[in-house]
């Protein structure tokens, strides 16, 4: 944990900025793909109510001299690492500032004297770990329809591949809630290819390392805060029993593809509000959202069997989440 200035700060109504000069910022905080987690506390001494969020922000821009007695960092900025991919500019930077909502709750006994001007130390102390399966893609391979056989579908989650997972902050102990999230980049040097599935509705899942803290001050704590911190390495498949999506539509749909393979590399981030399952530890489950790129993609085996894709919200290529379907389908609209 590195403390950092607290003098770039506005607010307008409920809205508050935070400003992080990158140049406060040591090489040795910048992870993977220039990726930082930054942490917030924020309270409120009228009503007593606390919150704490983090979120990841990218260090974008051409290079910098950073050292101890020279650090220039104007040709640099921050990204949403959602929204900027793993090859953002500075110059695309500035529309894609990251925003989180935060909700202030009743703050823990002695709070407030621990934001107060004191002499005594807060410290984060790591006091445990767990590992969580998480859910970072969904396939809905088409059925057969006027054929015999259903439609393939596979995803990649290669080397550098970045997700983004929700955390969770208490203050009292026991009522835990969703505050913010952390990207992580896989790092553990594997890449993985999910052979072709036919299963009606399947979830991919990456197993993440979770990290809990406690954050005190004088001795008195004022949170319990549980982020991710890596994955193991560890991945698996959950063909579940449900009956698949019905998101048939001419406006979301994309019919009468030649065969070939369809691999989706760009478009709307896939997320899952409850993808990462760790309520056995917290009680509630938390988000996952993953950027489309070259290195984390979803693919269909397209043939005259199996013809058309629709997307959840959108045609396939702007859409979160991908369905194929058997050939004729437009007929039954």
């Amino acid at each position: 944990m590195l403390n950092l200035p607290t003098t770039g700060i506005s607010t307008n109504g409920n809205s508050f900025t935070v400003a992080v000069d990158p140049a406060d910022v040591p090489d040795s905080y910048i992870g993977t793909n220039g990726l930082v987690s930054l942490e917030l506390q924020v309270y409120d001494p009228k009503s007593d109510a606390y919150a704490w969020t983090t979120q990841s922000v990218r260090l974008v821009g051409e290079a910098a001299t950073r050292s101890a007695s020279a650090r220039s960092a104007s040709a640099r900025s921050w990204a949403n690492p959602i929204a900027s991919g793993q090859a953002a500019t500075a110059l695309s930077a500035a529309s894609q500032t990251p925003m989180v909502k935060v909700h202030l709750s009743k703050a823990a006994k002695g709070t407030k004297t621990a934001f107060a001007p004191r002499a005594d130390t807060c410290r984060t102390t790591k006091i445990g770990q767990n590992d969580a399966w998480a859910t970072i893609g969904e396939g809905y391979p088409a059925a057969p329809g006027y054929g015999t056989t259903r439609g393939k579908v596979w995803m990649t989650h290669n080397d550098g591949a970045e997700i983004t997972y929700g955390a969770g902050v208490t203050t009292d102990g026991t009522k835990w809630s969703a505050s913010g999230s952390s990207s992580v980049a896989n790092t553990k040097g594997f890449d993985f290819v999910w052979d072709a599935d036919t299963n009606p509705t399947i979830s991919y899942r990456a197993e993440v390392r979770y990290y809990k803290y406690k954050y005190d001050c004088g001795g008195v704590i004022i949170n319990r805060k549980v982020k991710a911190v890596s994955e193991t390495g560890g991945v698996k498949t959950i063909h579940t029993n449900g009956l698949p999506p019905n998101w048939l539509s001419r406006a979301k749909c994309a019919f009468d593809m030649p065969a070939g393979t369809w691999t989706k590399t760009t478009g709307k981030s896939y997320s899952n509000s409850g993808g990462v399952k760790i309520s056995s530890v917290i009680g509630i489950e938390l988000s996952t959202t993953r950027a489309y790129t070259s290195g984390s993609t979803l693919s269909y085996k397209m043939d005259a069997g199996h013809d058309s894709l629709c997307g959840n919200s959108d045609k396939p290529n702007y859409a979160s989440k991908v369905q194929q379907y058997y050939n004729r389908i437009q007929e039954e609209l």
